[in-house]
């Protein structure tokens, strides 16, 4: 089993494991994965805006487990999975393990830096995911009208049911396909930054909407009992 504890998603303790070879372009480090961890690939854009994504794109060649621990940084994790399962997979959020065995698994939900996180399977596992990094003053400069304190720690108190609260619709499955299909050109990480800036708009404003009608529908409840 390949077992990764990582606190960082720019990885650069652990290339010499984890990464065949690393190429460095003008928007960011493409990491080409040994082959006795995975056959494939994954990038990590820095954009000018400050928000950061991690594209991959892999097939597991061994069983593994990965594991966010003592982040010192201080972010938003957006998760968006598109995963064909191995006969084993799970993802460990928030002191909680929810299993996905031998399925396919989409998702898209938030995570904090401070909190427990990982993913393990069995090999045969494919991975087709896009995390986009998002500094916590990014949030507050861009989106606080929609994303306050009270909305964000009411999301948090989901707990593991974040993976189930938003669904991988239409509407993500073409943005993130114009994100992973992108040219490396010239002009590839200002296309790339608007399209993960929409996406993480997106987001928030989903999660704004949903929160804020469920809170006004248990309200109506606690009035008519």
């Amino acid at each position: 089993m390949f077992v990764l504890k990582f606190n960082s998603f720019d990885f650069e303790n652990h290339l010499p494991e984890l990464a065949e070879s690393v190429t460095t372009h003008h928007y960011g480090k493409k990491i080409i994965i040994k082959d006795s961890i995975a056959t494939g690939f994954y990038k990590v854009l820095n954009f000018p805006n400050e928000l950061k994504a991690v594209i991959t794109n892999y097939v597991l060649n061994s069983d593994f487990m990965a594991e966010r621990e003592h982040v010192k940084d201080d972010y938003y994790m957006l998760h968006i999975n598109q995963i064909k399962a191995g006969c084993e997979f799970s993802v460990m959020i928030n002191d909680g393990e929810v299993n996905f065995d031998d399925k396919i698994y989409t998702s898209v939900f938030l995570t904090d830096s401070k909190e427990p996180f990982g993913l393990k399977g069995t090999k045969g596992a494919c991975f087709n995911q896009l995390k986009i990094v998002i500094p916590k003053p990014w949030l507050k400069k861009n989106l606080g009208d929609i994303c306050s304190d009270e909305l964000l720690e009411k999301y948090f108190n989901l707990r593991e049911q974040r993976l189930f609260f938003d669904s991988f619709d239409e509407s993500y499955h073409a943005l993130v396909d114009k994100v992973m299909n992108t040219e490396d050109t010239i002009y590839y990480l200002a296309v790339t930054q608007s399209f993960v800036t929409v996406i993480t708009e997106r987001f928030f404003c989903k999660m704004s909407n949903k929160l804020y009608n469920r809170s006004n529908d248990l309200q109506f409840l606690d009035r008519v009992a």
